[in-house]
C-alpha cells in the first residue's frame, strides 16, 4: 500500500498561483482648511455715503499711460454708478513713485515720468477730469498736464453723471460753469503800461453756450466752479440742482482727495462726523496665500463678513435711522496697509495696528482666488454686493 502523501506541499503551490489582493493606498491627508470666524455687521441708517480708498499701487501693474488711464477710468465709473461721494487716494511713500522717477522696472515705465506727476497727483487729475464737463476742461486743467490727458479725452463721457443728465423736469435749466474773471472799467494800473486790475469778485459764468451767462444780483469769486440756473440765471447749489446725486460737500459727482499716509484716511474725512464703519477688500495681492501663518492670524483679527444686516421698520420708523452711515472701504493689499500704517503710528496711542480700524473684511464672489484680483476691478464688484445686501 502507498504511503499517503503529505497535502501541505500541494496547497503551497495552490496558494503560489493565487492572487493575493493588492493593499488600497492610503492617500495622504490635504492640507488642513483653516476654519475662519465670520462676522455679521449691522449698518444703522437706512441711507448709506460710501468713500473709496485705492492705493497708488493700482499702477503697478499699467506700463503705460492708456492703461494707467483705464484703470482710473474703471474707478471713476465705479464710484459713479453707485453714488460714491468720496474717493481717497493712499499715497505709500515708495521711492518709485516719486514725480520723474520710472520705478524698479524701466521698460515697463508708466509715462508719468514725462510729465512730472507723482502717482497720487496723477490719479486726482484724471479722476477730476472725468467729473469735469468737456466745455469747461481747457479752463480747469493747466496746459502743462494736458499731456496726461490725451487718452482720458477720447474716452466716452460717464453719462451717470448728474449734470450729464437730462430729466423733463428740469428740461436741462441746470448747467456746470466756471466764474470768469472782469477788469475793472476805467481803473489803470498804478505804473504806465502795466494792465488793468481784475476784480476779485465776478457776475460772469461760462457755461458752454455762446454767451456767458450774466448773473443776476449776485458775485462769485472769480475762477470757481459753479452750478447755474440758466433760467433765473443764478448760482444754486449743487444738492438744489441734482438732489442727492452729490458728492461729499457738495461737489461735483464725487470729492478726491490725497491721504499722505493711514491716518489721514480717517483724520481728515470729508464727512464732518467721520465714518461710521469701515471694511477692507482683499484685492491687488496675486501671491496671497491664505493658508499662511500670518494671513490666518490677520482673518482672525479682520474676520469675513458673513451678512450686513439693516435697520429694522420699527428703528426706521422710530426715526433712529434717518441720519446717514458714512462707510469707508478700503481697497488693495495688507502689506501696503500695515506699512502706511508704521509710517503715523505715532498718531494714535495705545493702538496695537491697523486691522484695529476695520469692522470686517469684505470677501468677493465669484471663482477668482481671494486677493487675486485688480483694485479697479474690485471696486464695482464690492460696491455692487454692498448696494444689493
Amino acid at each position: 500500500m502507498a504511503p499517503k502523501r503529505d497535502r501541505v506541499g500541494a496547497t503551497n503551490s495552490k496558494n503560489k498561483n493565487v492572487k493575493k489582493p493588492k493593499l488600497e493606498k492610503q492617500q495622504k491627508p490635504g492640507p488642513k482648511q483653516v476654519k475662519r470666524p465670520k462676522k455679521t455687521i449691522k449698518i444703522l441708517s437706512k441711507n448709506i455715503n460710501y468713500s473709496l480708498c485705492v492705493p497708488v499701487s493700482i499702477l503697478d501693474n499699467c506700463k503705460n499711460l492708456e492703461q494707467v488711464t483705464n484703470v482710473v477710468y474703471q474707478v471713476a465709473k465705479a464710484a459713479i454708478f453707485f453714488n460714491a461721494g468720496e474717493i481717497v487716494i493712499l499715497d505709500l511713500k515708495r521711492s518709485q513713485d516719486k514725480a520723474g522717477t520710472p520705478g524698479n522696472d524701466e521698460k515697463n515705465a508708466t509715462k508719468r515720468a514725462s510729465f512730472n506727476l507723482s502717482p497720487s497727483l496723477l490719479i486726482a487729475s484724471l479722476l477730476q477730469f472725468f467729473v469735469t464737463p468737456p466745455y469747461l476742461a481747457k479752463s480747469v486743467f493747466k496746459k502743462q498736464y494736458s499731456q496726461c490727458l490725451q487718452v482720458a479725452s477720447k474716452l466716452p463721457r460717464i453719462s451717470a453723471l448728474p449734470f450729464m443728465r437730462y430729466t423733463n423736469d428740469d428740461k436741462g435749466r441746470y448747467r456746470e460753469g466756471l466764474a470768469v474773471t472782469m477788469n475793472k472799467p476805467g481803473q489803470p494800473g498804478t505804473k504806465a503800461g502795466t494792465k488793468k486790475k481784475a476784480y476779485d469778485q465776478t457776475k460772469y459764468v461760462n457755461v458752454g453756450q455762446s454767451e456767458l451767462i450774466e448773473l443776476r444780483g449776485q458775485l462769485v469769486p472769480a475762477n470757481v466752479r459753479v452750478t447755474v440756473d440758466i433760467v433765473e440765471c443764478k448760482v444754486v447749489s449743487p444738492t438744489e440742482a441734482y438732489g442727492d446725486y452729490v458728492g461729499a460737500q457738495a461737489s461735483f459727482g464725487y470729492q478726491v482727495r490725497v491721504a499722505q499716509n493711514f491716518g489721514d484716511i480717517f483724520t481728515q474725512s470729508a464727512f464732518p462726523d467721520g465714518y461710521s464703519q469701515c471694511v477692507w477688500v482683499n484685492s491687488g495681492d496675486y501671491y496671497f496665500n491664505a493658508e499662511l501663518r500670518k494671513n490666518v492670524k490677520l482673518s482672525t483679527k479682520i474676520p469675513p463678513i458673513q451678512k450686513i444686516l439693516k435697520p429694522t421698520p420699527e428703528e426706521i420708523e422710530s426715526g433712529e435711522a434717518d441720519k446717514p452711515a458714512n462707510l469707508m472701504i478700503v481697497f488693495g493689499k495688507w502689506d501696503h496697509l500695515s506699512q502706511s500704517f508704521q509710517q503715523c503710528s505715532d498718531m494714535f496711542e495705545d493702538c496695537d495696528g491697523a486691522h484695529q480700524f476695520f469692522d470686517g473684511q469684505l470677501q468677493l464672489p465669484g471663482s477668482v482666488p481671494e486677493a487675486n484680483i485688480g483694485i479697479q476691478d474690485s471696486c464695482m464688484i464690492a460696491l455692487a454686493m454692498l448696494s444689493s445686501l
